[in-house]
């Protein structure tokens, strides 16, 4: 007879000991750091064939596995790899990828803390950072020196909406063995999926629409399953992967992203064609506004022009603070992708670092402000933005 065991055993072990097979419909959150192994040579095998086995949930989480095949399906990826956030993610996939000697392309109109990342973390360990155009991606490729090795790039860009053609670029990229990483946040795999023209690699800041509730940090890397291992290699040595908590609930906003984005789509750009006629605003960046420089490439390759636009103030920054302290339903805030609507004035937030030369370079006016529309009715924050710009 097996001896009764006492409390503090009980308190530990009871009910626990084995795995209840509950038909839940919902994934479940594999909230443990560690696995059980039946027998020494069952921990023999995970070593030699560890795909399919669990070990330790920096290394894989059933919950976070779930998020991320969801995420490859999406993307019309192989394979996907998750990450604490968006920025943990573009590293991995810099790291996974380069070495001392390689040279890595860079769009000259990025997330301001992607190019800090190479310029002050990657050119330490000698990778040499070389800036391209925007607008002459595929031929920055085409003349890359021989040490090329990533070009890396977003669409739509931060914060001017500015549109690359995906599929050329990819191209370009092909013929000379350089990887192709498209960040396309903005975009979302409903109105473009990089992968499926030709890209190498798509991140995320999953932190934004993917989640689309502004309640938890997350990124993904998603395309070739040979380069989404070499990201995943990072990731098992750095220990940067998602709680799977926070999988769950990233699983949870992606079963509605394109209900999401597609309401996104449409009122953005109601609001910015709105915008556009307010006396007090001398521009509005947003793809799909025919005043866009890419609007007809935008309308080719895109279904929609996703859910941020920014828009200028005739009266540079201080009309602009203006405009941003008045509003009523836009919340003040610094990220975006949620269900509520977002404003921020990049050069005091995500581009306060960059030289008057790079916001020069990216288009980025002082009196402008970024807009990231959530699920409110379109009338209602076309009058809550046009009250605001009144001010300015």
């Amino acid at each position: 007879m097996q001896r009764k065991r006492r409390l503090g055993t009980l308190a530990v072990h009871a009910g626990e000991d084995e795995t209840l097979a509950v038909p839940s419909v919902t994934t479940p959150v594999y909230q443990t750091t560690t696995y059980r192994f039946d027998s020494a040579k069952d921990a023999e095998a995970y070593l030699d064939a560890p795909e399919g086995k669990w070990l330790y949930s920096r290394l894989e989480n059933p919950t976070v596995i779930a998020a991320e095949r969801k995420i490859a399906a999406l993307e019309g990826a192989d394979a996907a790899a998750l990450f604490a956030s968006g920025m943990a993610a573009i590293d991995a996939a810099l790291v996974g990828l380069l070495r001392a000697g390689d040279a890595v392309l860079l769009a000259d109109t990025l997330y301001g803390q992607t190019t800090r990342l190479c310029r002050t973390i990657l050119a330490r360990f000698g990778v040499e950072i070389v800036t391209v155009p925007i607008g002459r991606l595929a031929e920055a490729a085409r003349e890359a020196p021989a040490n090329a090795r990533v070009l890396f790039f977003e669409t739509p860009t931060n914060p001017t909406m500015r549109v690359v053609d995906v599929e050329a670029v990819a191209a370009a990229c092909r013929k000379r063995g350089i990887v192709s990483i498209v960040d396309a946040t903005f975009a979302t795999p409903v109105n473009l999926r990089p992968v499926e023209v030709g890209a190498d690699l798509v991140v995320h800041s999953a932190t934004k629409f993917l989640n689309g509730h502004c309640d938890h940090l997350a990124g993904v890397v998603a395309g070739r399953k040979d380069l989404v291992a070499a990201v995943l290699e990072t990731r098992r040595c750095t220990g940067a992967n998602l709680d799977p908590a926070a999988a769950y609930d990233l699983i949870r906003g992606l079963k509605t992203l394109e209900l999401r984005v597609l309401r996104q789509n449409e009122t953005a750009l109601r609001v910015a064609e709105a915008l556009e006629r307010h006396p007090n605003v001398s521009r509005v960046h947003y793809p799909f506004l025919p005043s866009h420089p890419d609007h007809a490439l935008a309308r080719r390759t895109m279904q929609g022009g996703g859910g941020v636009l920014s828009v200028v103030a005739k009266g540079g920054f201080e009309a602009i603070c203006r405009a941003h302290d008045r509003m009523r339903i836009v919340a003040r805030a610094s990220s975006l992708g949620g269900v509520e609507s977002l404003a921020s004035i990049p050069v005091i937030s995500s581009h306060r670092n960059a030289s008057p030369e790079e916001l020069r370079t990216q288009g980025i006016e002082r009196g402008l402000m970024r807009v990231s529309v959530g699920l409110e009715d379109a009338e209602d924050l076309v009058e809550d933005l046009s009250q605001a710009l009144d001010a300015a």
